[in-house]
C-alpha cells in the first residue's frame, strides 16, 4: 500500500501554488494519498512550521511522508533534509523546520535533488514533490542522498517555557482560525498553584478547563487538544484582543500569594 504525503506549508490558499504541488504529486506518484495537513502557517516562521509538524505527526499512519515547505531560502544554496524517525519520513528545507528531532533517535540524509529546470521560487513544486513522490513509490532514503550526522543540520532553538518565582516567560507558536494562541508551555509543565494570572498589560487571566468556563470577553489559559496551554477567549479572538501574533513573547505573573 502507498504512504500517505502529508503537506504543511506557507502557501495559504488563494494562489494556484498549493494546487499545483498537489498536480505534480499526482503526475508522478497518482496512487499516493495526499492529505492537507496546514497551508496557513505564517508566511516564512519555520518555529510555527515546526511545532505544528511535532504536533500533529503522532496521529498520523507510521508510514506517512511528511512534505513540510516553509522556504524563504528558496533557490539559495541552503539544502534539502531528509529525515527518518521510526517508520515516519520527513522532508523540509534544510532551515531549522525539522529542529523537534533532534535528540532523537533519527536518522538524516542530505537530499541530491536536481534543480537545475527547476523554478528559482517555487521547490516545492519542482524539487520537494518529485522527491516525496520517488519515496512514496518505495525509494529508500539513501538512494536520495548521503547519510549526514545530525551535528551538520541547521537547528532552530525552541525554548519551552518554564515557571519560576510565579511568572511565565511564554511565546505564542501558533494562533488557530478561532484566535486561541498556543504557547510554548507544555500541559504538564504548568504549575498546579495559580488560578489567577496578569498579563504585561495588567489584564487578568483565568485559568479555566473549557472555553465555555469564560464570561464574553474574557481572557482564559487552559489546556488545549495540542499538547500546550493555550489563551482563549469564549466566543472571540483572544489574538485579536490582545493583538498577538505568532512569536509574540510575554510575560504570566500569578497574582496569588502563596501560602
Amino acid at each position: 500500500m502507498i504512504p500517505p504525503i502529508v503537506l504543511l506549508t506557507d502557501f495559504g490558499l488563494a494562489d494556484p501554488y498549493v494546487g499545483q504541488m498537489k498536480g505534480a504529486l499526482l503526475r508522478l506518484a497518482p496512487a499516493a494519498p495526499v492529505v492537507d495537513l496546514c497551508h496557513e502557517v505564517r508566511q516564512h516562521c519555520i518555529l510555527q512550521a515546526g511545532f505544528l509538524l511535532e504536533t500533529s505527526r503522532p496521529h498520523f499512519p507510521d508510514d506517512s511522508i511528511f512534505l513540510a515547505v516553509v522556504d524563504p531560502g528558496v533557490g539559495s544554496e541552503r539544502s534539502i533534509l531528509l529525515a527518518r524517525q521510526g517508520r515516519q519520513l520527513f522532508l523540509a528545507p534544510d532551515n531549522g523546520l525539522l529542529s523537534f528531532l533532534h535528540g532523537q533517535k533519527a536518522s538524516w540524509w542530505r537530499a541530491d535533488a536536481d534543480a537545475s529546470n527547476a523554478s528559482r521560487t517555487f521547490h516545492g513544486r519542482d524539487v520537494f514533490a518529485p522527491l516525496a513522490a520517488r519515496l512514496a513509490l518505495g525509494a529508500d532514503p539513501s538512494s536520495l542522498g548521503r547519510s549526514i550526522d545530525p551535528a551538520e543540520v541547521v537547528r532552530l532553538e525552541q525554548t519551552w517555557a518554564e515557571s519560576g518565582d510565579g511568572c511565565l516567560d511564554c511565546a505564542v507558536l501558533h494562533v488557530d482560525r478561532f484566535g486561541n494562541c498556543l504557547l510554548n508551555l507544555r500541559i504538564e509543565a504548568m504549575p498546579a498553584r495559580g488560578r489567577t494570572w496578569m498579563l504585561d498589560d495588567g489584564r487578568t487571566v483565568s485559568r479555566v478547563t473549557t472555553y465555555a468556563d469564560l464570561a464574553p470577553g474574557q481572557v482564559g489559559l487552559l489546556a488545549g487538544s495540542q499538547g500546550v496551554m493555550e489563551l482563549a477567549v469564549n466566543g472571540g479572538s483572544c489574538a485579536g484582543l490582545l493583538g498577538f501574533l505568532p512569536g509574540r513573547t510575554f510575560r504570566l505573573t500569578c497574582t496569588e500569594r502563596r501560602p
